[in-house]
């Protein structure tokens, strides 16, 4: 059977808050975003079937690396200076009890 979600729900199941999701829909009605346009019911709510919740997982193409590359790169600096920080600092003390 399929599932009726409200939108506390479909933000739940996400792991976004009501916000995001409603920014979604926006996005999703000008056609800049492909998620999934909820069902008018009585009382002005809005509601999606959980089908339609998890073919949009399904379509999110999740990258080998979650961290920007810019980020990858600026941790990589990061960590090479701090290699060579530690790599002059024990030639130093290697150096000392010679």
């Amino acid at each position: 059977m399929n599932r009726i979600l409200l939108i506390s729900e479909v933000s739940e199941l996400l792991r976004v808050s009501e916000s995001t999701v409603n920014r979604w829909l926006v996005e999703s009605r000008k056609g800049e975003k492909t998620f999934p346009l909820p069902v008018s019911a009585r009382g002005g709510k809005r509601w999606w079937t959980r089908d339609s919740i998890e073919a949009f997982i399904d379509s999110q193409a999740i990258a080998a690396s979650p961290v920007p590359a810019r980020k990858q790169r600026r941790n990589a600096k990061a960590f090479q200076e701090r290699q060579n920080a530690t790599d002059i600092a024990l030639a130093r003390y290697r150096g000392k009890g010679e």
